[in-house]
């Protein structure tokens, strides 16, 4: 049966008996008033005719208060209608009675199918019309009352006595008369009404139109009874069976019920006119679902209500600028009752304790209370809204919501006279009735709830968790305050109650996560922040045991691979809130990715609910949601994410179009994250512009990310967030294609206009291998923080591993497990992978950080095979520092603290930038001075030349830097200074200046000098393995001279002067001899002095030939005796004996006249005496050697000399004990025998001397 409702008539077109005559009235015959039941005048609602018979619904319920004209109404429907009963066939069923009250009113004028309505409907149906506010009277009891409502139906048969029956079988006539005489049973009672349609059909062969006035009159009468159910069952049954016959025999052609009460009919039979009672609450009754909630619930409520003094009050207008006059209609209309006898009157209100009125007014509000309910449920803002308050926790879209509903609202008083707010009734109600709306969450509220409480609290709990011990989804508790700052008033909502007690219940032992929101208004604005709580038994998924060393933070979260947390940077970041933009460097594989990724996945907010459950659980359990303030800001900001890996660009146009693509991508991605029609016009034009690419090209990039951060602030209502990865990149590039002077300009404006002066940013990360390209960022008020491996104050233990994650890692993995192996064989893996992968000293103060791309890669087992270029393009091999860094030593050397990125690729770096470039690139890190100290105590820091290239003016230098040490108090305090100095003539003419040295040396302090090293074994392979390849360059990759180097190396193991000689003159061969000589300079002035060799140039040049053929243990410049040796390692060929080297060079200037030989030998000498003179050998005897072969090595340009003598302690200590036992023998010859036996110098051609 359709059920579409009729065109609603207003309450102006009601009649309204009771009111006032208008000014403009028309005159009407007493005959019609009369008819109509009207008492004064009679407005013309006739068309009610028309709507009724054109709506489809065959039923038509209408409810209004009374004196609205309903039986006025009806009554008119009654005798437009009924039919002659006596004179059929003469009229042709129609009642020209009747037809005259209608031939002036609207309805007369009415046509269908080229026919009035009065031709073809008037007077033309049998009608029956019941009026129950007066059909029968209520008795003292069921069986009174059901007696008479015998006697309405008695008669009502009656009132149709002059119809013919002729039509009506024997049956149903016998029926007929068994009603009229009213002596029916109850069975029959309940079928009265249903017999007298379908009599009324069968006997006019006409359907029936059935008009029922005042339906409810009788329920409302015996409510208050002790027979009411039984009554309401009757009554309801008479009913049910009318209309259950009509869809057996369609009998009826029309009903139309009025009444004052809304109440169930008959199931589903019904439809009704948009009434006046319904309009109240689906258009504006949202605030009153918690009250009506809480109504149902508690049987009761005490509310402040309006005394009803007019109509006016009635009027719609009235109703929505003082809602509280719902609950006066509410208690009128029959829903709600209260006790006069209890009822305080304050002013135009009362105050009362107001309870619903039966069980089946408790039903039908009830059920009433879920239509609405499943109404407002299907708005999809507010189904957004329940969402962003339970699920992705969107405040914007929550304030969006409040701001408009209490807008909405502002005339409702909630009337609670214990309630001194009353916006924070509202605001509670709202969001109370908000949530009520879905059935997924049951809501609980504070037992002890105080009426001066300035705090209102909601707990909203997953009703799956009810059934079931399930604490692992989230709960929300929901915290409403009032405070003129509103921004104050959620952080003091989010503090109040820190320890999360909810009627006495600890929530934080009870359940895993609770999402606490603290919202705060105030008569104009509210705000929402949100934080996340965890539980005390809250443990994070265990990661399972698969090593990651890919970049996606999410990624490698959501599929549990093993990671290190790191997000205690995200805390630091919160922290310093002073701090709006880091540049971050660190070395390649050092994690910037990861970290800068973890960064945007923790503040970006998320597009839609299916990226939010993606990311919601990410950071559950890590450091950085420990504090629940930081939970503060997640997934909260817009976030401009860019990355300038992968740049192979050849030309300046072709770099610019990658970074003008870049900007085009970014903004086609962002405008898929936000509501782009938002945006102002002019917005959007400019939008499109950049990401169409239709602006100038250079335009486009100065100020689009500045731009689109102030698109995103209006649209997020929040400051943005802008991270950039691998900046550097670009600028590499473009030095490498040489268009650094075009590109870099570029670079620096885009990133100064987003990181500088923008009002719209919150924060900025920028990272990269290198501090460079972006100096015009280094000024102003605002300048950006730069983190770099020399000074890092906030997150040097942010990127690698440390000690203690390092140990956590290999236990995780079960490495080095000492059940599994024994326990000195875990410490000496532990040892080897220590040397292998030993950590970079980062920050102020240092911190050894360990790579972690290194160990996550050794943890798969596999190899890093990064290029070393930077090694493979510099001369490292012709530097002395770096020789003894290549031999595990600690230096210190000055270091460029600001770099320019045109340097890197420089082939004349000098050598601060040099460092600095290395640190950058992890293949140095620092180290303390202690550690310094302990491996190179007093080591000669002089400069020195390279073999292969003319530089004479620095040795030059350097020789007059010794001189001028000599002449000083304290050599080392001058060599120091040399060292510190750029230049050493600088240094030179510095001293000369100074009375006191040192003056001078704690100056030279205030340089950036700094100590450094290899960071570990891995390192140092990678770099040997290059300084091998220029070695084997350098030797023009003759496989002779290689041969050379390892021959002569040999020879000083087995002791082969002859193949020691050989093979170390053969080599000097591969040399120009210019290149073994250096210009001297005068004290006093630059003019150069003749040129002469120089002792380090050979130090370097047998440094290489030792590296190059891996002499193991091997020490250069250690402290040993009373002096320093130049070389000294272990004889591989026999444990017990050590090797030391003294290195000399011939002057021909001192000695013209002396032949070359001669002086060679003579040098050869003067070393070895050194060795003994100086027991070089001592500390070396204590660490266990027994013999020592001492070796004195002279040059001259492309020629050399080696000499060897072998001291041998065992018999040495023979040779003393016989001397004490002989005393008394021939005391000289024991002393030469001695010196024989014991001590043998042999020369060039192996022959002992």
């Amino acid at each position: 049966m359709a059920e579409n409702k009729l065109k609603r008539l207003t309450e102006d077109e009601n009649q309204d008996s009771t009111a006032e005559p208008p000014n403009k009235k028309r005159k009407e015959s007493s005959d019609l008033l009369k008819k109509f039941n009207c008492q004064y005048f009679y407005i013309d609602k006739s068309l009610l005719i028309k709507e009724f018979l054109q709506d489809e619904s065959e039923i038509v319920c209408v409810t209004r208060p009374s004196g609205y004209g309903k039986t006025t109404n009806l009554k008119m429907l009654r005798y437009f209608f009924e039919m002659n009963y006596e004179n059929i066939k003469e009229n042709e069923f129609q009642n020209l009675k009747n037809k005259k009250y209608f031939e002036n009113l609207l309805i007369s004028k009415e046509k269908e199918d080229d026919q009035t309505y009065l031709d073809k409907y008037q007077g033309k149906y049998p009608v029956i019309y019941l009026d129950f506010s007066s059909a029968f009277k209520i008795g003292k009891t069921f069986e009174a009352t059901i007696k008479n409502f015998k006697n309405f139906i008695k008669k009502l048969f009656r009132s149709y006595k002059n119809i013919n029956l002729n039509n009506l079988d024997n049956y149903d006539k016998e029926q007929w008369e068994i009603f009229q005489n009213g002596n029916v049973s109850i069975d029959e009672l309940n079928e009265s009404i249903s017999f007298l349609c379908l009599s009324l059909n069968k006997a006019f062969n006409k359907q029936i139109i059935l008009l029922i006035d005042n339906y409810e009159s009788p329920i409302l009468n015996t409510v208050n009874t002790s027979f009411y159910n039984e009554f309401y069952k009757f009554y309801k049954d008479v009913f049910l069976e009318i209309f259950k016959q009509d869809e057996d025999n369609c009998y009826l052609f029309k009903t139309f019920i009025t009444r004052n009460l809304k109440t169930e009919i008959v199931n589903d039979f019904s439809s009704e006119f948009n009434t006046f009672f319904n309009e109240i609450f689906i258009n504006f009754d949202y605030i009153m679902i918690k009250d009506i909630i809480f109504l149902l619930k508690n049987g009761c409520i005490v509310k402040k209500i309006p005394i009803l003094m007019n109509y006016e009050m009635l009027k719609k207008d009235y109703i929505e600028k003082h809602r509280e006059i719902i609950w006066t209609l509410l208690v009128g209309y029959g829903y709600l009752i209260y006790d006069y006898r209890t009822v305080t009157t304050i002013s135009d209100f009362k105050v009362v304790k107001l309870e619903i009125r039966t069980n089946d007014v408790r039903e039908f509000i009830k059920n009433k209370l879920s239509s609405w309910i499943k109404n407002l449920y299907k708005d999809e803002k507010i189904q957004n809204t329940i969402d962003s308050l339970t699920s992705n926790y969107d405040e914007e879209r929550i304030i969006e919501f409040l701001k408009d509903k209490i807008k909405s609202n502002l005339g409702y008083s909630t009337g609670y006279d214990y309630y001194k707010n009353e916006f924070l009734d509202k605001y509670y109600s709202i969001i109370y009735s908000l949530l009520s709306l879905s059935d997924k969450y049951k809501i609980d509220t504070e037992i002890k709830f105080k009426e001066n409480d300035n705090i209102r609290e909601l707990l909203i709990i997953p009703k799956k968790n009810l059934k079931s011990n399930n604490n692992k989804n989230d709960i929300i508790y929901i915290i409403i305050n009032y405070n003129d700052i509103v921004e104050k008033g959620c952080i003091e909502a989010l503090d109040y109650n820190e320890n999360l007690e909810f009627d006495d219940i600890k929530l934080k032992n009870k359940y895993d996560k609770i999402i606490k929101f603290g919202i705060a208004f105030n008569e104009k604005i509210c705000d929402v922040i949100y934080e996340i709580n965890y539980g005390k038994y809250f443990k994070k998924k265990e990661m399972q045991k698969k090593a990651y060393t890919g970049e996606e933070f999410q990624y490698a979260s959501n599929k549990n691979f093993y990671l290190i947390d790191k997000t205690k940077m995200i805390s630091k970041i919160i922290n310093q809130e002073e701090i709006t933009s880091y540049l971050i460097t660190r070395p390649r594989r050092f994690g910037k990715s990861i970290n800068l990724n973890m960064i945007k996945e923790f503040f970006e907010k998320p597009i839609n609910e299916k990226e939010n459950e993606d990311k919601k659980f990410v950071f559950d359990g890590l450091e950085v949601s420990k504090d629940r303030k930081n939970m503060r800001h997640f997934h909260k900001y817009p976030v401009i994410y860019l990355n300038f890996k992968g740049i192979q660009d050849n030309n300046f146009e072709e770099i610019k179009n990658f970074l003008i693509d870049k900007i085009s991508t970014l903004f086609k991605n962002m405008r898929n994250k936000i509501e782009f029609e938002k945006l102002d016009d002019s917005d959007k034009i400019d939008w499109k512009e950049i990401e169409n690419k239709n602006k100038n090209n250079i335009k486009l990039l100065n100020n689009s990310l500045s731009f689109m951060c102030s698109c995103l602030r209006k649209f997020y209502k929040r400051r943005c967030i802008i991270l950039i990865d691998e900046y550097d990149q670009v600028l590499i590039n473009s030095i490498r294609k040489k268009v650094f002077d075009k590109v870099q300009p570029i670079v620096e404006r885009m990133f100064s206009d987003a990181f500088k002066g923008n009002d719209n940013l919150y924060f900025g990360v920028i990272t990269g291998c290198y501090p460079f390209g972006l100096s015009s960022l280094d000024s102003g008020a605002n300048n950006i923080t730069k983190c770099t491996l020399l000074d890092d104050l906030y997150f040097s233990d942010c990127y690698g591993f440390t000690k203690e994650e390092l140990k956590t890692i290999f236990t995780d993995f079960n490495i080095f497990n000492q059940d599994e192996e024994g326990e000195e064989e875990v410490k000496s893996n532990k040892n080897q992978l220590k040397k292998k992968y030993d950590g970079y000293f980062i920050g102020k103060p240092l911190k050894n950080m360990y790579n972690p791309y290194s160990i996550m890669k050794f943890i798969e087992n596999n190899q890093n095979k990064d290029k070393n270029n930077i090694i493979e393009r510099h001369k490292f091999s012709e530097e002395i520092e770096f020789l003894n860094l290549l031999n595990g030593k600690t230096v210190k050397v000055k270091i460029a603290t600001s770099l320019k990125l045109e340097q890197y690729y420089s082939d004349n770096v000098e050598k601060p930038v040099l460092w600095a470039v290395l640190l950058h690139s992890g293949y140095l890190t620092l180290s303390g001075e202690e550690e310094y100290k302990k491996n190179l105590k007093n080591v000669d820091n002089q400069n020195v030349i390279s073999l292969t290239k003319k530089n004479s003016t620095s040795i030059e230098n350097a020789n007059e830097a010794v001189e001028k040490s000599e002449e000083e108090k304290n050599a080392n305090e001058a060599v120091e200074k040399l060292e510190e100095k750029k230049n050493a003539n600088e240094a030179v003419e510095k001293l000369e200046e100074e009375k006191n040295a040192n003056e001078a040396v704690k100056k030279s302090e205030k340089e950036n000098m700094v100590y450094i090293k290899i960071p570990n074994e891995e390192i140092l392979g990678k770099i040997y393995n290059t300084f091998i390849s220029n070695i084997k360059n350098e030797v023009e990759h003759s496989v002779y001279n290689i041969k050379c180097i390892k021959g002569f190396v040999e020879g000083l193991y087995e002791k082969d002067l002859q193949s020691i000689n050989k093979n170390l003159s053969e080599y000097l061969l591969i040399f120009s001899s210019h290149h073994l000589y250096v210009k001297k300079i005068s004290k006093n002035s630059k003019k150069s002095m003749k040129t002469s060799p120089y002792e380090n140039v050979y130090q370097v040049l047998l440094m290489q030939m030792f590296l190059f053929n891996k002499v193991k243990d091997l020490y250069a410049e250690k402290d040993s005796g009373l002096g320093r040796i130049d070389f000294g390692f272990p004889n591989c060929k026999n444990k017990d004996e050590f090797i030391i080297i003294e290195v000399k060079v011939y002057s021909r200037e001192d000695d013209k006249k002396i032949k070359k030989n001669v002086n060679l030998s003579k040098l050869c000498k003067e070393a070895i005496n050194q060795i003994d003179t100086k027991k070089y050998i001592t500390d070396f005897k204590f660490k266990g050697y027994k013999k020592f072969i001492e070796y004195g090595i002279a040059f001259d340009t492309n020629e050399c000399l080696v000499e060897m003598k072998i001291v041998d302690l065992e018999k040495e200590k023979e040779n003393e004990g016989a001397k004490d036992d002989n005393k008394t023998n021939n005391k000289t010859n024991n002393k030469t025998n001695n010196k024989t036996n014991n001590k043998i110098i042999i020369d060039n051609n192996n022959n002992k001397l």
